[in-house]
């Protein structure tokens, strides 16, 4: 298992709450972080989560620099299963980039750190906190119009560009010149892309929200999913590009913090799996 720590603080109740709630939905899509246990002690709380074994996205692209084409049609059309759920349930992640995309032991993808995600938000409502990493943001966020669950659908834009090797923005440390590309500039699109992963990129990285691909339109529909079959992605049947390695995880390298302080417990914060208990019980745990 993994074990997110946070620690708490007198205005992040709510925060909290939200996250255990979003983490609750979750459990039922494949393709998200599933939580065995929220707890808490005196001075944090501790999401539970399953361990995944095979790294980020992340790692990934820095190992492989240029994926094939057909990985990344496949890894996206997981993404787009992950987020549809999250959206059909009212869900943004808000967050979404190649760090918080991580592989399974059989090398699915799943979505996690859900800390940044706001739910309750329909497709009538728009939200206006500016929220996650500044090179994955929708130019509606960073001008503060109001947002909605189209600004998922861009970072995912931005991560098939980063799958392919190749940021359509500006990807230095400088905040101003980010934000000042995604809101003026044109993506950077290599020409080397085939004509449905081009056509897919502009689609998604549509500055007009109303018009985004995810929003306007079933993505699933894109000529360049045209060789997935969507049923057998979804029930996991479809065979991922690669299997990971089996990492160990040594026990020297957890470090538990001692509380400090008594503070009052956040309210129905707790919560166990049915399917987790029974095997703290059947382990003997």
């Amino acid at each position: 298992m993994a074990i997110k720590m946070i620690t708490k603080k007198g205005d992040n109740e709510d925060a909290l709450m939200r996250e255990r709630r979003i983490l609750l939905a979750a459990r039922d899509c494949p393709f998200l972080i599933h939580l065995y246990a929220a707890q808490q002690s005196q001075e944090r709380t501790y999401f539970i989560t399953e361990y995944l074994s095979g790294g980020s996205l992340d790692d990934l692209i820095s190992m492989c620099g240029c994926m094939d084409i057909s990985n990344i049609r496949f890894y996206t059309a997981e993404i787009v299963c992950g987020l549809q759920f999250l959206h059909g349930r009212n869900i943004i992640h808000r967050d979404l980039k190649p760090e918080n995309i991580m592989l399974d032991a059989d090398g699915h993808i799943r979505i996690i750190d859900l800390g940044l995600a706001q739910d309750g938000v329909t497709t009538s409502d728009k939200i206006y906190g500016v929220a996650g990493t500044i090179h994955y943001m929708a130019p509606e966020m960073l001008l503060k119009t109001g947002y909605g669950a189209a600004v998922d659908w861009w970072s995912l834009g931005i991560v098939v560009c980063r799958m392919a090797g190749c940021p359509p923005f500006y990807n230095g440390p400088v905040r101003k010149m980010a934000q000042d590309a995604i809101i003026s500039e044109k993506p950077y699109i290599p020409s080397w892309f085939d004509a449905d992963l081009k056509d897919l990129v502009k689609k998604l990285l549509c500055q007009n929200p109303e018009k985004r691909l995810g929003v306007c339109g079933n993505i699933r529909e894109h000529p360049f999913f045209s060789t997935i079959g969507w049923e057998e992605l979804e029930e996991r049947r479809a065979q991922p590009p690669f299997t990971p390695c089996e990492s160990v995880l040594e026990k020297q390298h957890l470090q538990w913090p001692e509380d400090k302080r008594a503070l009052h417990p956040v309210a129905e914060f707790n919560y166990m799996s049915p399917s987790w208990a029974r095997l703290m019980r059947t382990s003997g745990l």
